[in-house]
């Protein structure tokens, strides 16, 4: 299988933000090198009640966050007043996007999170995978990502991290592209930067992503994590001579 830079490559994310604050910057850099590079959002649903031209705005906004970081844009979820939950509905559309997508690398939450919605679209992810497997479709490797710092980070020991310095104008570009009441683009980069920052010290650098991996490239001859692969000299292991991940267990 050819994949090289032309990989495809999807992010699903609860909200209208979630891809651009937690992956931004993998994302950009997967665009540069010529990746195909899809949002999806499952869960834009709205705790408000608002016009048509106030969504229109909204929607422009999205897409646009998404452009910058030379991504396209996939939303589902009804904006209402209804809280995004584990349904079989909402599996079955995670599942669909899937295999119309046939993404090579997926991106999603983190199962652990302190948002609920966040944690149902981490379980309708992990579901609809297992269902495009019956049916067909399988990626070669799936990782997840962490969201803001009040939400996934307490739980969330990366396996890996990723260098992204060289596109954080791009990332803080989509984000002020926000101007939402539950996405305000000034509050969104000044969280991102302080995290970023963060991850960059334990990954010894600047700024960094980090990640978990949900899934290795099983069946692939060459064994090898097409994300390394594409992100050349830009990933490093987690962890530390004094920091194995099995300390965990004796805690």
């Amino acid at each position: 299988m050819k994949m090289e830079t032309r990989a495809k490559i999807l992010f699903i994310g609860a909200h209208n933000d979630e891809c651009e604050y937690g992956t931004g910057g993998v994302a950009a850099m997967l665009n540069e090198l010529g990746c195909e590079t899809v949002f999806l959002n499952v869960a834009c649903t709205r705790h408000a009640d608002f016009d048509a031209e106030t969504l229109r705005k909204m929607n422009k906004q999205e897409t646009d966050a998404a452009k910058v970081l030379g991504a396209s844009k996939i939303i589902t979820g009804e904006r209402s007043k209804e809280t995004y939950f584990y349904t079989q509905q909402n599996v079955d559309i995670i599942e669909e996007q899937l295999r119309e997508i046939k993404a090579d690398i997926v991106f999603m939450h983190w199962q652990q999170d302190n948002h609920i919605e966040h944690v149902a679209a981490a379980k309708c992810t992990l579901d609809a995978l297992c269902i495009a497997d019956v049916h067909g479709y399988v990626p070669r490797e799936v990782y997840a990502f962490e969201a803001g710092p009040n939400q996934t980070s307490v739980y969330f020991n990366p396996d890996f991290y990723v260098d992204i310095g060289s596109v954080m104008d791009r990332v803080k570009e989509g984000l002020l592209v926000f101007n939402q009441h539950h996405a305000n683009g000034e509050g969104l980069w000044e969280e991102k930067e302080v995290a970023a920052r963060f991850r960059g010290h334990l990954a010894h650098t600047t700024y960094a992503e980090a990640f978990k991996i949900m899934k290795y490239p099983y069946g692939y001859g060459d064994n090898e994590l097409l994300l390394f692969k594409l992100l050349q000299g830009k990933c490093c292991w987690g962890g530390g001579g004094m920091y194995p991940y099995g300390r965990r267990y004796f805690l």
